[in-house]
């Protein structure tokens, strides 16, 4: 995984509640070791600070991130019936557009050890199919329940990006890598 994968991960679970490295490597699925090297990294740059209860960002890291924080509307691992490929899956909803094709983005995510990525796109429709803008409903209506439900927030236009892996971690990796180069992709 990049560093600003990494970072921005770590970044995001801190702008929603003071963490300790611990509960930053649980929910992420990073080591504790990685956790704690880039939290040293961003702590150096001036960007967090830790405190007896736990880590959490300076105004300067808030003014750094926050075209990050803005785009990203929420994170949550989903349950789903025909569009989970393996054991854990999470889902991100940002509201920005893709710039490559999703193929491209999938295999992104593979790399960092994820089994399968799917995007869709808000639409009036609904959740829909970003490669061909079908509706998720028509094939896998329970999952665009459930996805209805996770993502109770949502604007025409926003982008879901759904990661499945054996584990945490390579879900995770997977999902942050792809949101990166969503958000910030390399010139």
């Amino acid at each position: 995984m990049s560093r600003p994968a990494i970072t921005h991960q770590l970044v995001f679970l801190l702008a929603r509640e003071k963490l300790g490295r611990r509960s930053l490597a649980q929910r992420s699925g990073l080591s504790e070791m990685t956790v704690r090297l880039e939290l040293e990294r961003l702590r150096d740059e001036g960007l967090v600070v830790s405190v007896k209860s736990g880590v959490t960002l300076t105004d300067s890291g808030g003014r750094r991130f926050r075209p990050l924080l803005a785009h990203i509307r929420a994170l949550q691992e989903l349950s789903l019936a025909s569009l989970a490929r393996d054991g854990v899956t999470l889902a991100a909803s940002v509201s920005h557009r893709e710039r490559h094709p999703v193929w491209w983005y999938r295999d992104q995510a593979i790399r960092e050890g994820a089994t399968a990525m799917v995007m869709l796109r808000y639409a009036k429709e609904g959740w829909c199919f970003a490669h061909d803008m079908e509706a998720v409903a028509i094939q896998n209506p329970r999952d665009e329940l459930v996805i209805e439900q996770a993502f109770p927030t949502r604007t025409q236009g926003d982008l879901l990006v759904i990661v499945t892996a054996p584990d945490r971690l390579r879900a995770s990796l997977g999902l942050w890598s792809v949101i990166t180069e969503v958000l910030f992709p390399a010139e």
